[in-house]
């Protein structure tokens, strides 16, 4: 039987004992002659409240008969021990035993001593510092906070961020914790979670820093003054920072040494020094706090968990991490699931490797927003370059999960509406009102729980067509993302219904679907940006013409590379295949006409962006004209709009457009777009005239266009009620 304790705060530390025995085989010669557990593979001193986890144990069994010698693993053992194992201090028992297969499975048994330890246990007066350095979470944030300088095809590069030369930031909503890692003797080795601290702090005016004056109070209480303003209340024993409002908006200085009145320490010890921007927000630490996202009262399942954590009377104005952060089903209400009832077994597209979703596992019900901010005002995030980890997220079902009775809880024919964070002003908002949701994300890497595998159930619905939509702005939300590592969402960004969003400095990876979606009247905006290894385009704006509404898309200084086949599960699950098909048989026909391709050497296709009408089956998009936006990707794209000053009304209107006749379009070098139709025959121009360049005649009208085209480094195609810009290859 393997227990793994309940648990919530602190983390831990490191003391074994290991029993050697003897035992003789049935036979009389065989012997096992020691069974040790690896001093290093598990933790055994543990703090009060600290999680206990196991599971990279080892264990050594030896024999007389070398040849038989094993390391067993976790998942080959059995590990006893009391489930509220460090939920007091003293010394406890865990019993590691495996089936002996040379002894007829005989139980081979050894104990380990776990050392449980009180943290507010006063360290003994007179131990001696043997190491004093930064916090763990500080060395990463300071190796993370550094400009990119790799390039795209090095390694490292996907996970490096692209800007740096940020001032750690902290909360003023709740205590900051700087614990810096200190291990004394006294007289074994010990790392402490809390110490007597002398600690310094000083304020940012103008260009130096002024000493803030300390007031010393009991039990290790210290509060910091600028002036007569209080900036701070310490805990100056377990590195608690409470920062007041006063202090939002400054640049403090924070400076700590161990106590020289309760540890002994060379000279040569320097402070730990960390400088930090206070912000009026939530400090994070575990997945569980992030609840405090979620401003909607009439949601009683988060309510329930606010109230159970203490902070149903909260109303924050952001969050920052100081920590990663892996968000399982278990930190958040569990009305948000499903549960398997019987095994499902999905199978790789086009091959015969499976995986299966073993019964009692959870599900997401489709249209779960996790988190929903509601209302006006602004909204911070910063991730202090940390990672917040959905990877082991439930996915919402395919429809052979549940079955067609349970239509709310999978996603049928169409794909998850899942998300992970709403952002919303006013749904009922006919205009933009006066004061909207504006938000800011700054420096996080966000990783999803949809890939671009190809797993299928029994009815052939994709497994990550069930993944994540990370982020929507919806309904008057303003959103801004800086310096974000995006990777493996369904979608990663969604402005839809009216929202807007701006990212910048953002690198977006192996979205199952696309990095971003825009829908109906909203904006999105790439500035700087890198997004690669898409499963379909890598943008998609809808259009929804039946209520007017219709999206613009722009790109700055933005690298898109996500080199497609068409043959990807995306392409066939929205009936798109037949027309790869289509669009790879007109680039082998202009490219023979010695204009370029929209397909490389290699068969694949670097779709930029995607403009259509709103719907899920490409058959039907096609006949619907009407689909109006703009794609303006770096320079270059398309404007749909259906008035007498854009190109396209002049375009839908010519005696030579069909409602799915196919026409390209590419932009000069001056801003001038030049236009040629497929008549089914021919290329030819507005005018109906069959395209005839000739080089060698500089009057020819024809030969502008001709030189657009051959120089053009994008092309985008329409075919009515979609627009597609590629990247255009010459070979």
């Amino acid at each position: 039987m393997k227990k793994l304790g309940l648990i919530t705060k602190i983390l831990t530390v490191v003391m074994i004992v290991s029993v050697l025995f003897t035992l003789a085989s049935c036979g009389g010669s065989l012997k096992l002659k020691s069974f040790i557990v690896d001093n290093s593979s598990i933790k055994t001193t543990y703090y009060i409240g600290d999680e206990v986890d196991f599971s990279g144990i080892k264990a050594y069994a030896k024999y007389s008969d070398e040849t038989l010698n094993k390391t067993y693993t976790y998942d080959e053992l059995t590990l006893v021990y009391d489930e509220n194992l460090t939920a007091t201090e003293g010394e406890k028992e865990l019993v590691v035993s495996f089936k002996d297969p040379n002894f007829n499975n005989a139980e081979q048994k050894t104990t380990v001593i776990i050392k449980v330890i009180d943290p507010n246990a006063a360290t003994p007066t007179g131990s001696k510092v043997v190491s004093y350095e930064k916090p763990a979470s500080i060395i990463s944030f300071e190796a993370n906070n550094k400009d990119g300088t790799l390039a795209p095809d090095a390694a490292g590069f996907s996970g490096e961020f692209l800007k740096g030369g940020a001032v750690y930031v902290v909360g003023d909503d709740n205590e900051f914790r700087f614990v810096p890692k200190m291990v004394v003797r006294t007289p074994d080795y010990q790392v402490l979670r809390a110490f007597h601290a002398n600690i310094e702090m000083s304020i940012l005016e103008g260009e130096e820093y002024v000493p803030l004056t300390k007031q010393v109070g009991t039990d290790n209480t210290v509060t910091f003054l600028n002036g007569d303003t209080k900036i701070a209340d310490v805990d100056a024993f377990n590195n608690f920072y409470d920062f007041s409002e006063a202090a939002v908006g400054k640049q403090v200085k924070i400076s700590v040494l161990p106590s020289a009145d309760y540890y002994e320490f060379d000279e040569g010890t320097h402070a730990v020094v960390l400088e930090v921007t206070v912000v009026d927000a939530y400090n994070v630490y575990e997945a569980w706090q992030l609840a405090v996202i979620d401003n909607d009262t009439t949601r009683d399942d988060w309510n329930d968990i606010k109230n159970e954590n203490g902070i149903s009377d909260l109303t924050v104005a952001g969050i920052v991490l100081h920590n990663d952060i892996k968000l399982t089903s278990n930190d958040v209400p569990e009305s948000f699931f499903y549960t398997v009832n019987n095994d499902v077994v999905y199978t790789k597209y086009g091959s015969d490797e499976t995986k299966t979703i073993y019964k009692g596992a959870k599900f997401l019900k489709d249209w779960t927003e996790v988190y929903i901010r509601m209302g006006a005002g602004d909204f911070t995030v910063n991730g202090n370059f940390f990672n917040l980890n959905a990877s082991e997220f439930p996915v919402v079902p395919s429809p052979a999960v549940f079955g067609e009775e349970l239509k709310d809880v999978h996603y049928g024919d169409d794909f998850s509406n899942s998300t992970l964070i709403r952002f919303e002003t006013d749904a009922s908002a006919a205009e933009t009102p006066a004061d909207v949701a504006v938000v800011t994300i700054d420096n996080l890497s966000i990783i999803g729980n949809a890939g671009r595998d190809s797993y299928l159930d029994q009815k052939g619905h994709l497994a990550s067509a069930g993944g994540l939509i990370f982020l929507k702005s919806t309904h008057y939300s303003d959103v801004t993302i800086n310096n974000v590592i995006g990777n493996s969402f369904f979608i990663a960004y969604f402005p839809d219904s009216a929202g807007d969003l701006t990212a910048n400095h953002v690198k977006c990876y192996d979205s199952y679907q696309n990095a971003a979606m825009v829908w109906g009247n909203s904006t999105l905006t790439f500035n700087d940006s890198y997004i690669s290894g898409c499963g379909g385009p890598v943008i998609i704006a809808q259009s929804v013409v039946d209520d007017g509404k219709h999206p613009t898309l722009i790109t700055n200084n933005t690298k898109i590379e996500t080199n497609l086949t068409g043959e990807e599960i995306w392409f066939a699950a929205v009936n798109a295949s037949a027309i790869v098909t289509d669009i790879k048989a007109l680039g082998s026909g202009i490219h023979g006409g010695g204009l370029g391709n929209f397909v490389n050497s290699s068969g694949n296709m670097n779709i930029l962006g995607l403009l259509m009408t709103n719907g899920s089956d490409a058959g039907e998009i096609l006949l619907e004209p009407n689909a109006q936006g703009a794609m303006n990707l770096d320079g270059h794209g398309i404007e749909r709009w259906n008035d007498a000053e854009h190109l396209w009304s002049t375009i839908v209107n010519h005696p030579a457009y069909t409602a799915n006749a196919p026409f390209l379009s590419v932009v000069d070098g001056e801003g001038n777009t030049h236009v040629l139709f497929w008549n089914g025959t021919n290329l030819c121009d507005l005018y109906g005239n069959t395209f005839a360049p000739n080089p060698t005649d500089a009057t020819n009208p024809h030969n502008a266009i001709y030189m657009a085209f051959v120089s053009a480094e994008y092309i985008t195609l329409s075919m009515g009620g979609i627009s597609v810009v590629f990247e255009f290859y010459h070979y």
